[in-house]
C-alpha cells in the first residue's frame, strides 16, 4: 500500500489526517491511471464518468470528491434557513419539492469537511414545463418568470416558457412560484 493510499485509508477509517495529507492523497488518487490503483471499480469508471444523480447544495465540489469528503454530519442541514437540505445515504442533497434554495451560503459556511467549498452556486437543476402550463394553455401567466431572481425564464404568449441555461442556477423559485404544479426540476 502506497503512502497516499495510507492517507486515504486513515481518513476514511479514523478521520485523523492532516489537511495537507488529505489533499495530497485525493489529488494523487485522481491523477492515477486505473491500472496503478488496482481497483476494479476504478478501472471501469473515471472521474469524468461519475455524474451527479441527485442535486447537491450550492458550492458542492465535483461529485467524485463530494462522495469521498462529505461525511453526512448534517451541519449544512441545520444551517439551512430554507430547510431544503436532507442527508440521504450519508450525503447532503437538495430537496426542492416544497421549498427553494435562497443560496444564502449558510450551508457552505457551516460545512466542516470542505465538501461545500466549491466555486459555483449552480446545482445543475433545470426546470421543465409540463403541458399544463397556464401560459401555454391560456397565455398571460408570468408567475414563474416573476419568481426567477436570475431572469432566466423567457415567455411568449400561448407557448411553454424557455429557460436560458447559462443564467439559471437551479434555485427552484420558479417551481415554488407556480401554483399549478406545471414545473419539474431535473439534473
Amino acid at each position: 500500500m502506497s503512502r497516499d493510499e495510507q492517507y486515504v485509508k486513515a481518513y476514511m477509517e479514523h478521520k485523523t489526517i492532516s489537511r495537507r495529507g488529505l489533499f495530497r492523497a485525493l489529488t494523487n488518487g485522481a491523477t492515477r491511471t486505473p491500472t496503478e490503483s488496482g481497483d476494479s471499480l476504478t478501472a471501469t469508471l473515471s472521474a469524468e464518468q461519475i455524474v451527479r444523480l441527485v442535486p447537491r447544495p450550492p458550492k458542492a465540489i465535483e461529485e467524485v470528491l463530494f462522495q469521498q469528503i462529505c461525511d453526512g454530519c448534517g451541519e449544512c442541514q441545520k444551517a439551512c434557513p430554507e430547510q431544503v437540505i436532507a442527508i440521504e445515504g450519508e450525503l447532503a442533497q437538495l430537496t426542492l419539492d416544497y421549498g427553494y434554495c435562497s443560496q444564502c451560503g449558510e450551508c457552505s459556511k457551516s460545512c466542516p469537511t470542505g465538501a461545500l467549498h466549491g466555486s459555483t452556486i449552480d446545482n445543475g437543476l433545470r426546470p421543465s414545463f409540463l403541458p399544463s402550463c397556464q401560459n401555454a394553455l391560456f397565455g398571460d401567466c408570468y408567475l414563474c418568470q416573476e419568481a426567477c431572481p436570475q431572469n432566466a425564464i423567457q415567455l411568449e404568449d400561448d407557448s411553454l416558457p424557455v429557460v436560458n441555461e447559462q443564467q439559471c442556477d437551479g434555485c427552484g423559485r420558479c417551481k415554488q412560484g407556480c401554483p399549478f404544479s406545471s414545473i419539474t426540476l431535473s439534473l
